[in-house]
């Protein structure tokens, strides 16, 4: 189970007053990036960008038995094009809700489903988190007998920094996953924080029930890390549903649209005369059905000042803040007497 895939698009959960792994992100610098072991997997996270609109993850995966773990430099691997690596995945996340906004595999070449990859993460990211006391920490070695006093030390996860093995103290924290049909239903889950400068991310998760059991360890963590990788992940273009519905005096055109698109602009042409273009024309914008699905809703009165009647017309939506594309209409329009009042 690849907990960690939702954890790379992932920004985790509270303190006791409102902590958020978020929060140790957000201070965190570009660079930073943390390895982990599992299912016979190693996966590098990598903080590849931050900023107040988005953060941008990469995560790769590579079998156990490729790397040497005792001498394996993870910066140069990287920069080597990380040989052998079975996965190459970006994640954009939006820092102000933790919403995952995209998902793309490079050695897919193609889109990760959202309603796939963000099952996990949407339950992940509303988790409250509460500061585990020392007195009820994990301790080494086994329970005092009866009422002896326990004098157990304090378990610390291992700490690895390009590495070098470091002794450092973590605080732990704990949530628990709700009831569900999952493999994770009604289990603690138990994150263990390093120091702030040592690493942004957490040394250690696990994941508890009584009777199920799930670890996720770091082996290797740093700073200043470049990916190989230049490009960054392409946004899938909005779409344009074939057919205009006409309702009680207003237009609706369906479109599909991922959530980094947050607001448009919409113009149309004449097919009598295509190099004119008409609008910006004034819309309201409605929730849909599904999570991506769109309305743009237009008056009739509006487009009668508009149009001719008559005359056939396309559509053009273009989303704010990019010229990098403009999404025609495939079918066309025509606005005359059938069109409501």
């Amino acid at each position: 189970m690849r907990i960690w895939r939702f954890l790379a698009a992932a920004i985790l959960v509270l303190t006791c007053c409102s902590f958020k792994l978020a929060d140790r992100v957000l201070e965190g610098m570009p660079g930073d990036y943390m390895v982990t072991e599992q299912d016979r997997n190693y996966s590098l996270l990598l903080l590849r960008e931050s900023s107040a609109d988005s953060l941008l993850f990469e995560e790769v995966s590579v079998p156990a038995h490729l790397i040497n773990k005792s001498s394996i430099d993870w910066k140069e691997w990287m920069t080597k094009g990380a040989p052998g690596h079975s996965s190459w995945i970006q994640y954009e996340i939006d820092p102000k809700t933790f919403q995952l906004l995209e998902a793309y595999s490079f050695s897919k070449k193609g889109w990760l489903y959202l309603d796939e990859s963000g099952h996990f993460l949407s339950k992940l990211l509303s988790l409250p988190l509460v500061k585990i006391e020392q007195g009820d920490r994990k301790k080494i070695g086994p329970s005092p007998k009866d009422d002896d006093q326990d004098r157990r030390k304090v378990w610390n996860p291992p700490f690895v920094q390009e590495g070098e093995k470091i002794k450092a103290a973590a605080e732990a924290w704990k949530a628990f996953w709700p009831e569900d049909s999952s493999l994770l239903s009604s289990c603690q889950i138990t994150l263990y924080f390093p120091p702030k400068e040592l690493s942004t991310f957490p040394s250690w998760i696990e994941a508890s029930n009584g009777h199920f059991s799930y670890s996720i360890k770091m082996i290797d963590s740093g700073k200043n890390m470049t990916s190989s990788l230049k490009r960054k992940l392409p946004h899938r273009p909005p779409q344009m549903f074939k057919h205009v519905q006409k309702n009680l005096g207003h237009i609706e055109i369906p479109i599909k649209a991922s959530p980094y698109y947050k607001s448009f602009s919409l113009f149309a042409f004449d097919l009598a005369k295509p190099a004119a273009r008409i609008g910006p024309i004034p819309f309201e914008m409605l929730d849909g059905k599904q999570k991506e699905d769109k309305i743009l809703n237009i008056s009739i009165d509006t487009l009668s000042s508009l149009f001719e009647r008559n005359h056939h017309y396309k559509w053009l939506l273009v989303p704010q803040g990019t010229d990098s594309f403009i999404i025609e209409s495939e079918d066309f329009f025509r606005f005359g007497h059938q069109t409501p009042p």
